[in-house]
């Protein structure tokens, strides 16, 4: 990479996650180079939310804890960009509601003109193979590469 680049991380707020800003911050270098934090919302920040209420539930309960956890997601993502700007990095952060979450990355590495995108993954790739389908739509599709960053397990911290 070279100095003043766009490194966009997909983040899932969670306190691993912070390795992943960290090393998107360092790539970026302090001056010149940014990064975006992107999330979507609900489901560690690679899952949509959901579209309607489970079964049972009261509309109106069910949207007000889904408007809750989405200020909550707004302020942790909100706190991995102050804390990445707080190393000297330029940062932005886009949080998304609901939707396919690999065509939010896409949408947003293309908008910014991203040089790398960064996935963090607690483990070994899942052997769920939508997942597996997803990611492989990310980086057939990409427009710069992709690399997944191995992070701590959530115990760790």
């Amino acid at each position: 990479m070279i100095m003043g680049s766009t490194v966009l991380a997909v983040t899932d707020l969670t306190s691993a996650s912070y390795k992943l800003v960290g090393f998107a911050a360092f790539i970026a270098g302090p001056s010149d180079g940014e990064v975006i934090l992107v999330s979507t919302y609900g489901g560690g920040g690679i899952s949509g939310r959901p579209s309607e209420p489970p079964p049972g539930e009261r509309l109106s309960g069910w949207r007000e804890r889904l408007e809750a956890r989405l200020r909550q997601e707004g302020q942790l993502l909100e706190r991995q960009r102050q804390w990445c700007a707080d190393r000297g990095v330029r940062c932005r952060a886009e949080l998304y509601e609901e939707g396919y979450w690999p065509e939010f990355v896409l949408q947003s590495a293309e908008r910014a003109r991203a040089d790398l995108i960064l996935l963090g993954a607690q483990s070994v790739v899942s052997n769920d193979p939508v997942q597996a389908a997803d990611l492989s739509r990310l980086v057939e599709s990409a427009p710069c590469p992709v690399s997944m960053v191995r992070l701590p397990a959530l115990s760790a911290f």
